[in-house]
């Protein structure tokens, strides 16, 4: 059978010099035309995933638009915040000083009253919202940013860098907050640079835990899983993954500590650990006019319920953005 110049071996086309499977015309194009239909059908569900976000994001908009407690609050900032920016065209100057005037009950003239040295109250008090307005966000972005990375690495790594974190942020826990600050005022000034920073990492902590405990629901589910799988990096993960879908508890913590920020600058300013004389601080007007309670009590009154409505208006949007978030 060999002599009849039949081969029975391999196919001679099979065994051409520097023949590959993978060299095959009508394999390449197999191969091309599956990687094309991954990639479509990875750019439809891209495009699928990008649409149920915005549709998401109009609900939410939506939602809170209709939410009588949000707008309710929102109003209350959005007055607060206009009146810190331009409250100067909107009544006289907080500074000015009539002797004349002094301890004034209100009037057409002044319609909150006047203070013990002429100045109209009512300019002070739509002042007096320019100090805790800058202090309170700042403070609060920043509690927000050291506790969102604190508690994304402590959720996202748990084990022992878990442990050791929240030991750390137990004992910062038990430290009392305005006795804290002030001591670290005591040691280090009262400029507001550092009155923001204080009262931003005192909030860090409870902010952190928020954080953690929001990753800890997260890092387990699938898309979780997928990232790692493909060999993202832990930072591209934490934040391009996990972070993304944590935004709400975050933004509802983030309301609720802007609201402790307020009360928590106010009472520092009250204690002496703010701005000095003449600023119109909230904090600092009722110090210095709580000795004319009795005899001028509009003094005390108007700066007191000031402060009582921005902290008011801010839990509103809080209790607003969680009724929405949780539907």
């Amino acid at each position: 059978m060999a002599g009849d110049g039949t081969n029975l071996g391999p196919n001679p086309d099979l065994q051409t010099e520097g023949w590959r499977p993978d060299a095959d015309p009508e394999m390449l194009e197999l191969q091309a035309d599956a990687a094309s239909a991954r990639q479509t059908e990875e750019l439809h569900a891209d495009a699928a995933a990008e649409r149920e976000q915005r549709r998401q994001r109009r609900y939410l908009v939506r939602a809170l638009l209709r939410s009588p407690t949000f707008m309710t609050g929102m109003v209350i900032v959005l007055f607060w915040v206009f009146m810190a920016l331009f409250s100067a065209y909107v009544t006289q100057s907080p500074t000015n000083v009539d002797a004349a005037a002094s301890l004034k009950a209100p009037s057409v003239a002044h319609l909150f009253g006047t203070d013990e040295l002429g100045r109209d109250v009512l300019a002070r008090t739509m002042a007096g919202a320019r100090t805790v307005l800058i202090i309170a966000p700042l403070a609060t972005i920043l509690a927000l940013l050291w506790g969102g990375i604190i508690g994304l690495v402590a959720g996202f790594y748990r084990g022992y860098t878990d442990e050791v974190i929240m030991r750390l942020i137990d004992v910062l826990l038990a430290l009392p907050i305005v006795i804290t600050s002030i001591l670290v005022l005591s040691l280090l000034g009262t400029g507001l640079t550092i009155i923001i920073i204080t009262i931003g990492a005192l909030f860090t902590p409870v902010v952190s835990r928020t954080v953690r405990a929001a990753v800890i629901g997260e890092r387990e589910r699938e898309y979780v899983m997928a990232a790692r799988l493909r060999g993202e990096r832990s930072a591209f993960v934490m934040a391009r993954e996990i972070l993304p879908n944590i935004t709400q508890p975050i933004i509802v913590e983030g309301t609720i500590r802007l609201g402790y920020a307020v009360f928590t600058a106010a009472t520092l300013s009250f204690l002496g650990f703010g701005l000095g004389p003449p600023s119109p601080d909230w904090g600092l007007t009722i110090a210095n006019e709580r000795i004319y309670l009795q005899v001028a009590p509009w003094t005390v009154l108007f700066p007191a319920l000031a402060l009582a409505s921005l902290v008011v208006g801010v839990n509103l949007i809080t209790d607003g953005l969680g009724r929405v978030f949780s539907k």
